[in-house]
């Protein structure tokens, strides 16, 4: 029997945990967010902190080795290696108590940062330390790497705020570790002895420079009241597997206010600093013309950049606390009074609201993904990118490490914390290339040598991992080094915890790099992927950043709140696919039953593709991989009624009392299983009356002027007719004479949902041709079904790479809500609005492309609540199979049905896509109305 087979039966038979070691697992945890890909033995989710011992006990018994595992969103590759991989964030994520007295919270290890700061918030208490990440991040990752944020000026690293902690040692025995000791008394006497030998050392040797998460924080053996626990921060999960952190809390500031400032030169703003620091800010943030740059060209994110005027190479935005408004604004306007008279020249504006900071931060703090949103080879890598420095030093480090670029032909990208000498310095390099990676190791010697010019380190919050560990003996010095080599052999003999990181680095970190070794032939693509450079330049833009782990905000990724699986992240599809293109697995593997179960769950929301910094395209990635199983295997019955659903619609609809008969009396009978459809779902009605009868019966000459074109698509034709009803009497309201084309076919969604992209080309041509004379005339052409509309606006392009006519159409084509937006006050006067509360649901595509039904109904003069929620888990389809009826409802009950039970029986719920009000009258038993309909009853006639 092979080792790793009997070493998963072991563990399942001993443990309580998920053990997973099939070729899917081992994929999906080979990556992080760094720049390395290493294949781990097998992986385990303990649920308890005993099957942590258990598994570090077997794993010793195998002579295997264990690495600890949050979100795997280190940019170091801490948490990347061949043995087992312990994944801590799926069940032991829990907040077992927060003391709001004595400030302190009580947590697992795989509980996030987000997570824990809406439990404290609640409170009024937060974790001071607040990496970029902390949606994402784990409390046990970000100790682990001793982790902070923009505000550490205030709260320090997050050893700092380490009370105590719980851990297993390598021996699987498990400790408790304080500043009242070791609880077990063989590590307590050696820790103690330990102190004794090197306290001098470090006293006389150990760098001076707070911000540090490079190496062992040796740094607290010269604590008077010597606290062992935080010996585990910095510590990357090689002294010990936490399973329990006491942490420091602290109040969460009252008000805030950012001052914005404008440089035309980077060096100049960061010489400015150290003046800045003299007001006491609580952050000072770097954003840079490059980074800029990249936010103006993404869809998601560019709307957040209106605090940025022309075009500026630098922007620090600086922070104010206070116990009021009034009070920060204040501070705001003294510091810029301040800047004025000590001469310094920039830009200054402020962000005061809460809505205007939330613009500055939402592009500082997705950063690191939108820098690595380029297509092209080179990208600002992560290796030099978290040298730490006093901020005395800061701008003379910049200047030395910018002529280092400037002599290897390079250019790179600055933004982060500049209050705390910590730069994200990111030289574009492409890793797919040999001289690319000697590149990256000969910038980072070089950057090695400027730190310790400067008084500084390697790391200031990333950690060292596979990228830095191999720089520490070098940055410490040999005695410093063997000191940490003694720890890590006091807590772990036998180097079984995490091996080769902080210490004794044992493997050339480049052999492992993760861009290089792809073959686009590899993976011949069915849709066009011109745009992005290519399937694989695509794959490639997916950095690992974990974004899509989030959980209770946005949209992306749905599949990933309902189950919090890795297998069911947008970033797991990208590295599966990226498995292939790098020979890790053959072609055929994406016909295989364990790449279904990570792309089946992708309910093509297109959330990734404006929440994912990186702008990773992970909806289209899916109908290109069931496109290709299509190609292999063909296409089930299912999937054929599905994408077929309007010849389908248009042949019931003859008689639709007795199709509707029919439909019930399957259902009923369970005959709708054969389909693999769930029992506890019926097909919406066919109307009695097609839209287009309608349409064609009116008799009515609409107002000469204006035109516009209504796309009946085909939920509005056979099924709500009312929506179409209402679309064309809300643009006649707004002066338009409306146009119906029955010429026109179904968009293409149901099609491309089920991978059948040569059906959806061919339904493309065919609309684009009926519909590009009136886009090329101007004429509007208007929708209300938002995934009928995205087909025009953006996957046509997909299908269409070359039609002149289809970007025409496209540019023309919008969503009822959308279209009305800009007219709202001119509609909103003939208008009769009935009070009450309308609580509005904005579909997954709409808010893909920036709309907000929210918005468009508080515009015309409704009081909307919007339900904050993501995709409703319908996603056509998708909800009505069986397999996927579970997920689907986790999906709704994340925050669309409560959202909806919350606002009571006498609230009104508007919503757009057919999906949603399928999935709200199936959930939460409300009657939703579409918002043609809802508008067009309040139209005085």
């Amino acid at each position: 029997m092979p080792l790793s087979t009997e070493l998963a039966k072991t563990l399942a038979s001993r443990t309580s945990a998920e053990v997973r070691f099939r070729k899917i697992d081992r994929i999906l945890y080979a990556t992080d967010a760094s720049n390395y890909r290493v294949e781990p033995l097998g992986v385990v989710l303990p649920r308890t902190a005993e099957d942590v011992a258990e598994t570090v006990r077997i794993a010793g018994e195998f002579g295997v080795s264990v690495l600890p595992r949050g979100g795997g969103t280190g940019l170091a590759g801490q948490c990347l290696g061949d043995g087992i991989a312990v994944d801590m964030s799926k069940y032991m994520d829990g907040v077992s108590a927060i003391d709001a007295e004595n400030k302190t919270a009580t947590v697992q290890p795989g509980v996030t940062i987000g997570r824990l700061n809406a439990l404290a918030g609640e409170k009024g208490l937060m974790f001071g330390p607040d990496p970029a990440s902390a949606k994402v991040a784990t409390a046990g990752g970000v100790v682990a790497s001793n982790g902070t944020g923009a505000h550490s000026i205030l709260y320090g690293m997050a050893g700092d705020n380490l009370l105590s902690a719980k851990a297993v040692l390598a021996a699987g025995d498990e400790i408790s570790l304080s500043a009242s000791g070791c609880s077990d008394a063989r590590l307590s006497k050696a820790l103690e002895d330990f102190r004794g030998a090197n306290r001098a050392l470090v006293e006389r040797s150990f760098p001076r420079h707070w911000r540090r998460a490079s190496g062992y924080s040796l740094g607290c053996l010269l604590d008077d009241n010597f606290n062992p626990a935080k010996l585990l921060a910095s510590s990357e999960g090689t002294l010990a597997l936490t399973t329990e952190l006491t942490l420091k809390l602290v109040d969460t500031p009252a008000r805030t206010a950012l001052c914005v400032l404008q440089f035309d030169d980077l060096f100049r703003a960061i010489e400015s600093v150290p003046l800045i620091l003299r007001r006491e800010p609580s952050a000072v943030e770097l954003i840079d013309g490059m980074l800029i740059g990249l936010t103006r060209k993404h869809g998601g994110y560019s709307r957040m950049l209106s605090f940025v005027k022309g075009e500026p190479e630098a922007v620090l935005a600086v922070e104010f606390f206070g116990e009021t408004d009034e009070d920060c604004r204040k501070k705001a306007e003294g510091f810029a009074g301040f800047l004025t008279r000590e001469g310094v020249r920039c830009e200054k504006g402020f962000a005061l609201s809460q809505s205007e900071q939330a613009m500055v931060w939402g592009v500082r703090t997705a950063g690191l993904g939108l820098l690595m949103s380029s297509r092209s080879g080179a990208k600002p890598i992560p290796c030099i990118e978290d040298v730490s420095v006093p901020v005395s030093s800061l701008a003379a480090y910049v200047k030395d490490i910018s002529e280092v670029f400037s002599s290897m032909g390079l250019t790179a990208g600055y933004y982060a914390h500049a209050s705390a000498g910590c730069l994200h310095i990111r030289p574009l390099i492409d890793l797919s290339t040999r001289e690319g990676a000697a590149l990256m190791d000969e910038v980072s010697d070089a950057a090695l040598g400027l730190a310790l010019k400067h008084g500084g380190v390697m790391s200031g919050e990333h950690g060292d991992g596979l990228q830095r560990s191999r720089l520490n003996e070098r940055l410490f010095g040999a005695d410093i080094y063997g000191a940490m080599k003694d720890l890590k052999h006091i807590f772990d003999p036998a180097g079984a915890l995490n091996p080769g990181k902080v210490v004794s680095a044992r493997r050339d970190p480049g052999a492992t790099l993760r861009a290089a070794g792809a073959d686009p032939s590899r993976l011949a693509p069915v849709l066009d992927w011109s745009a992005s450079g290519g399937l694989a330049p695509e794959i490639a833009a997916c950095n690992g950043q974990g974004l899509c782990r989030k959980t209770g905000d946005g949209a992306m990724c749905p599949s990933f709140m309902a189950t919090r699986d890795e297998a069911h992240t947008t970033r797991a599809r990208a590295n599966l696919l990226r498995a292939v293109l790098h020979g890790e697995v053959g072609h055929d593997f994406i016909f295989s039953k364990e790449a279904e179960e990570v792309f089946g769950l992708c309910v093509g929301c297109k959330a990734c593709k404006t929440e994912c910094p990186s702008s990773v395209d992970v909806a289209k990635m899916k109908t290109e991989f069931l496109a290709q199983r299509g190609k292999r295997a063909g296409f089930s019955l299912t999937d054929k009624m599905f994408a077929r659903a309007h010849a389908v619609s248009s042949v019931l609809s003859r008689a639709p009392a007795a199709a509707n008969l029919l439909a019930d009396a399957a259902a009923g009978a369970g005959l709708t299983g054969l389909l693999g459809i769930a029992p506890q779902r019926r097909f919406p009605a066919l109307a009695r009356r097609r839209f287009s009868d309608w349409f064609s019966a009116r008799g009515v000459s609409a107002p000469a002027g204006a035109k516009a074109v209504y796309f009946h698509d085909t939920w509005a034709e056979f099924y709500n007719p009312g929506a179409g009803r209402g679309a064309v009497e809300i643009l006649e309201a707004l002066g338009f004479e409306v146009a119906v084309e029955e010429r026109r076919v179904c968009c293409g969604r149901p099609m491309m949902s089920r991978g059948m992209v040569a059906e959806a080309r061919a339904n493309a041509e065919i609309n684009v041709s009926v519909l590009a004379p009136y886009a090329g005339r101007g004429i509007p052409i208007i929708g209300t079904e938002p995934s009928c509309v995205s087909m025009f606006t953006d996957d046509y392009a997909d299908l269409l790479p070359q039609s002149g006519g289809r970007e025409a159409v496209g540019r023309m084509f919008f969503t009822l809500e959308e279209f009305v937006k800009p007219r709202a006050e001119s509609l909103s006067a003939k208008l009769d609005i009935s009070a009450g509360r309308v609580i509005a649901h904005t579909h997954c595509h709409g808010r893909a492309a920036g709309s907000s039904l929210g918005e468009t109904l508080d515009a015309l003069g409704f009081d909307s609540a919007d339900t904050g929620a993501g995709c409703c888990g319908m996603a056509g389809g998708f909800g009505y199979e069986k397999k996927y009826y579970d997920v689907s409802e986790k999906m709704a009950s994340d925050r669309l049905v409560p959202s909806i039970e919350k606002a009571g029986r006498g609230a009104r719920v508007c919503a757009t896509g057919v999906s949603c009000m399928e999935q709200i009258r199936h959930f939460s038993g409300a009657e939703p109305v579409h918002f043609a309909r809802l508008v067009a009853d309040c139209i005085r006639r």
